[in-house]
C-alpha cells in the first residue's frame, strides 16, 4: 500500500471511445498523486490494445468474459496499491480539479460521493447521492433532474451513488468487497449498507463534479436489462438487509407490475425482462443473466 495514492478503478466493457473520454479528463487532473487501474470487462471490440495503446500510464487488468460492475471492480482493487479507492464509471467526464476535491476533503467521511451531472445537460443534476427508504428499500437519487442552484450544498446523503466514490482502503478491509452475486446495480447500496453497519460514515464533497453519460453500457436508464437487475436485485437486498419485509415486499411487487405495465405500452423487452427479474428472484437466480435472453 501507498499513502497518500488515490487508486483510480475504471470499468470498460466495449465501450472504447467512451472510456477514452473519461481518460482524458483523468489526464487533466490537477491532482498528481493517483493509479489507473482499467479493468476490460471481456471487451470484443478491441479495447484493451486501443486504450492501453492511446493511455500507457494505465495498469490494465484484463478478464476474460463480463464480470459485472461488482466483479470487474473487484478485480481491480485486487491490484490496488492505493490507501484510497475511486470507484469510478468509464462514462463520465471529470471537472479538472475533481481529484484535488476530493482528496482535500478525504477526512470528511470513509465513504464519499460526488456531484453527478447529465452530460448533456451540464447544470442538471443526474444525483448528488440517494436516500434508501427504511421501510421500501428502495434506493432513489436526491436531486434528479433538478438545476444546481446550490440547493444541495449544505445536505447530506444516506449513500453515494456508484458512478463515483472515493472509498477508504480500511472500509474494504474491513466489509470485504462488492457482492458479485449481484452483477450489476443495487450491489453498491447492498455494499455501502454493509459499511454502515460496520459504523463506516458516508457523505460527499458538493465542490467535486463529473458529466455523466447514463447507463451507456445498457443503452439507457430505461433499456431491459437494466429493469431486469434492478428489480431481481433490489429482492436480494430486501431478504438481506431490511427490517420491514412485510412493508418492503408488498411495495417491490408493486414496482414489478408497475413496470411489466410500463414495459407493455412502450417496449415488450422492457416487461419481459422486468418479469423474469421478479421470477429469477423466487428461483434464487445470481449473477449475469443468460445470453439468450439479451
Amino acid at each position: 500500500m501507498k499513502k497518500n495514492l488515490i487508486s483510480i478503478m475504471l470499468l470498460n466493457w466495449n465501450a472504447k471511445e467512451v472510456t477514452a473520454d473519461c481518460l482524458e479528463s483523468v489526464k487533466k487532473q490537477t491532482f498528481k498523486n493517483y493509479e489507473v487501474i482499467l479493468i476490460d470487462n471481456g471487451s470484443t471490440d478491441g479495447s484493451s490494445s486501443y486504450l492501453k495503446k492511446k493511455f500507457p500510464f494505465v495498469k490494465l487488468v484484463q478478464n476474460k468474459k463480463n464480470l459485472g460492475y461488482a466483479g470487474g471492480h473487484n478485480s481491480g482493487i485486487k491490484k490496488a496499491k492505493g490507501n484510497y479507492f475511486l470507484i469510478l464509471n468509464n462514462d463520465v467526464v471529470l471537472a479538472d480539479n475533481f481529484l484535488e476535491e476530493l482528496w482535500s476533503n478525504r477526512k470528511k467521511a470513509d465513504i464519499l460521493g460526488i456531484k453527478n451531472y447529465f452530460f448533456d445537460k451540464k447544470d442538471v443534476f443526474w444525483a448528488i447521492g440517494s436516500k434508501v427508504n427504511k421501510f421500501t428499500m428502495v434506493a432513489s437519487l436526491i436531486g434528479n433532474k433538478e438545476k444546481d442552484r446550490g440547493q444541495y450544498d449544505k445536505s447530506d446523503i444516506d449513500q453515494a451513488v456508484g458512478s463515483a466514490m472515493l472509498v477508504n482502503k480500511k472500509v474494504i478491509d474491513k466489509v470485504n468487497f462488492l457482492d458479485e452475486s449481484f452483477f450489476a446495480y443495487y450491489e453498491e447500496t447492498e455494499w455501502q449498507t454493509r459499511a454502515q453497519n460496520a459504523g463506516f460514515t458516508i457523505s460527499w464533497v458538493p465542490t467535486a463534479k463529473l458529466w455523466h453519460k447514463v447507463a451507456y453500457s445498457y443503452g439507457g436508464e430505461k433499456a431491459p436489462i437494466p429493469a431486469y437487475y434492478l428489480i431481481r436485485n433490489r429482492g436480494y437486498y430486501i431478504q438481506k438487509w431490511s427490517k420491514y419485509k412485510l412493508i418492503a415486499y408488498p411495495h417491490w411487487i408493486l414496482e414489478v407490475f408497475i413496470r411489466i405495465a410500463y414495459g407493455l405500452i412502450k417496449n415488450k423487452k422492457y416487461a419481459e425482462l422486468s418479469l423474469k427479474g421478479a421470477i429469477d428472484f423466487f428461483k434464487g437466480v445470481k449473477g449475469k443473466i443468460k445470453d439468450d435472453f439479451l
